[in-house]
Parts: C-alpha cells; sequence; structure tokens
C-alpha cells in the first residue's frame, strides 16, 4: 500500500520518516509487522499564494500495517508540524465515468465550469 505524508517540513530527509514511522511498523505477536520498501518527495508549487508544498510518498509492503500507520499517526506531530497520512489511490481515467457517457448527455459532460485543483498546483520535483 502507498502512503501520502502531506505538507511536511522542507527539510525532511528519508530518515527521518522512517525514524517516524518504524515504532508503528514493528509487528507483535498478534500484529504483523511491516517495512518500508520505498520513499518518494514530491514539490509543489502552489501558483496563487506562490509557495511551495512538500509531500511524500511511502511504499509499505503490509497493508495491515499500512492502516495501523494511518490510524495511529495521522494528525500527529512530525518534526514539529502535524501532518496529515492518508491512502495514496491511483486513478485512471480510464474509468471515468464521464468518459463513457452517451452523446445525449452532453450537457452534463460540460456541466463543469473549471478544474477544481489542477491549475494552481504545478509539480516541481519527484523523486
Amino acid at each position: 500500500m502507498i502512503l501520502i505524508l502531506h505538507r511536511i517540513p522542507a527539510n525532511t530527509q528519508k530518515y527521518d520518516i522512517i525514524d517516524h514511522l518504524s515504532p508503528v511498523l514493528d509487528g507483535s505477536f498478534f500484529k504483523q509487522s511491516g517495512h518500508i520498501e520505498n520513499i518518494e518527495f514530491l514539490i509543489f508549487e502552489d501558483t496563487h499564494k506562490n509557495c511551495l508544498e512538500y509531500h511524500a510518498l511511502v511504499a509499505i509492503d503490509s497493508e495491515a500495517a499500512a492502516k495501523r500507520v494511518i490510524k495511529q499517526l495521522n494528525r500527529k506531530r512530525f518534526k514539529n508540524k502535524n501532518i496529515a497520512i492518508r491512502e495514496y489511490i491511483i486513478r485512471s481515467w480510464h474509468k471515468d465515468r464521464r468518459n463513457t457517457l452517451h452523446e445525449q448527455n452532453e450537457e452534463f459532460i460540460n456541466r463543469r465550469v473549471k478544474n477544481r485543483r489542477g491549475n494552481r498546483l504545478k509539480l516541481l520535483k519527484g523523486n
């Protein structure tokens, strides 16, 4: 499962994330342990506010351990800042219902006046 850590501090390193998540990932007699497979940093520029947002994608091999991380660490302090941890869902435009509508529902397709999210954020770096 892939987790996204929203709005992490700018000076965050991979070992900081590993140190923060490892106590929850350690298993016990009844809980399955998990391991971090990959960490990727994303930097977005908010063009309206002229500031940078830092996020991290963390791949964890065990789904049970990943859900435990979300439950125990969401909205908790990380390097003196409260961060949100959520499941990262990869969406496919092939599954978008607006692409499969018939022409008779064209007014429904064009009902959206403007894009609500994508215009203000620009991806600067993802490693």
